[in-house]
């Protein structure tokens, strides 16, 4: 996984330690990232009054974390991942989620946000009533299908609620997009639905997971939406943040042979994949890792490349080999052109001897 680091984490428990406090007046903090590459995460804010000036303290293009005291020993976590920050910022922070939670002890109530209505007395209020009437139940898949319902509606009301101010064409279009994905918002599961962030790409989740069933792959993606919106940003041509970001590579998640997740993005082609291997993953001979490369901004075409280190073991080859198909299938869902290569070296990476 990508790694991230706190620049003072013995201030970080500090203001958690405050906050939790029932004697301390400090009510809520947000986390930042003091860096572009988004490697360190810093204290932004800290305040004492209430969930309004933290409201105001968010910035509409920059991910943040917001720790909230909303009662004696209840406390929320936002998310706040704004309209505004890219693709790749929102995929690079879902990894970076649990990191930041670990510090912050039991919480009751985790949003993740992106519009300042999400930030706010009236969402949780309607988390505390959720809860409240969910208590010791397992939600069934008709209950979190309307949660799922409930939770389109709202945000489509609010996009109405933009444009009917004045609002820009972009919220027109986030309205007609809105509208349009509405009519098939997918079936719940037996967990707790959260209403944070359904997207219409729920839909392109599903199709992708019956994909694999389809296939009879074993296999899961994790953030898949996030990875399916970052493979989008990375394939556009002639895009203006090109030189930070032209590759992104997909590995395993620890323990879990079949779950692939972000593993880094970065710079510098193939060249800059080969240096993060290096320096970061040890040369990468005991790895599987699934590398997307595009090596010209001005056209749509990326480069796929299958890495499997010479030190790989024969039984995790061949479980390779299977998933590679079914990622290059659930690639052709979101970029009909790329060229596909097989390497086991950074040598064979950048073609040398």
């Amino acid at each position: 996984m990508a790694e991230v680091a706190w620049e003072d984490v013995d201030e970080v428990k500090e203001i958690i330690a405050d906050i939790r406090d029932g004697d301390c007046d400090l009510r809520w903090v947000i986390f930042g990232y003091d860096d572009a590459q988004m490697r360190t995460l810093v204290v932004v804010e800290a305040g004492d009054s209430g969930l309004e000036d933290l409201n105001k303290s968010l910035e509409d293009d920059k991910i943040s974390y917001a720790f909230f005291e909303v009662a004696e020993k209840t406390f929320a976590l936002f998310q706040w991942l704004p309209e505004r920050a890219s693709g790749m910022a929102k995929a690079r922070a879902s990894i970076h989620r649990s990191f930041v939670t670990s510090l912050l002890g039991n919480i009751s109530i985790d949003v993740v946000a992106s519009t300042r209505s999400d930030v706010s007395q009236a969402r949780i209020d309607e988390e505390l009533s959720y809860m409240e009437a969910t208590k010791g139940k397992l939600l069934t898949d008709d209950v979190a299908a309307q949660k799922q319902q409930e939770e389109h509606r709202r945000k489509q009301e609010l996009a109405k609620q933009r444009a009917q101010a004045g609002n820009t064409k972009e919220a027109q279009l986030r309205l007609a997009t809105l509208s349009a994905g509405g009519a098939g918002v997918a079936q719940g599961h037996l967990a707790r639905v959260s209403g944070a962030n359904t997207s219409s790409r729920q839909q392109n989740k599903s199709e992708s997971a019956a994909l694999f069933e389809k296939a009879k792959v074993d296999i899961e993606l994790e953030e898949e939406d996030n990875l399916r919106e970052l493979v989008l940003d990375l394939r556009e041509p002639d895009r203006e943040d090109y030189d930070d970001f032209n590759w992104m590579i997909l590995g395993y998640v620890e323990d879990k042979k079949n779950t692939l997740a972000l593993v880094e993005t970065g710079n510098d082609t193939r060249e800059g994949v080969a240096d993060y291997i290096r320096a970061e993953l040890g040369g990468g001979a005991d790895r599987v890792l699934y590398i997307l490369i595009k090596e010209d901004n001005h056209v749509h075409k990326m480069v796929f490349v299958s890495w499997i280190g010479k030190a790989v073991p024969a039984l995790r080859r061949a479980h390779a080999s299977t998933h590679r198909g079914a990622i290059c299938s659930w690639l052709a869902t979101i970029v009909q052109t790329r060229d596909e290569e097989h390497v086991s070296s950074c040598c064979e990476l950048l073609g040398v001897e």
